[in-house]
């Protein structure tokens, strides 16, 4: 389960997952909702103990994965980008 899926359903805001997690601030939430940035692995951790299990580093590395396919779709659409460049 993702991130934010799992804040909705909980109807968990960012500055709450914040303080759940600790050191970290809504910011850096948000930017991990919506893979913008990936958490440090300590914070990784302290995630999955938070939703119990619910999101995973598998999670996190997925989303990762669907960030970089989706930037390597959206260049190769750009002209004079890609396989078709002179």
């Amino acid at each position: 389960m993702k991130l934010i899926a799992y804040m909705r359903v909980k109807k968990l805001d960012d500055e709450a997952m914040a303080s759940r997690v600790g050191g970290v601030t809504r910011h850096a939430v948000k930017k991990w909702m919506y893979g913008e940035r990936m958490p440090r692995p300590e914070q990784i951790a302290a995630i999955a103990k938070i939703t119990n299990g619910k999101v995973t580093l598998a999670d996190w590395i997925e989303q990762a994965a669907e960030r970089a396919a989706s930037r390597k779709t959206a260049s190769a659409a750009l002209p004079g980008e890609g396989a078709n460049a002179a």
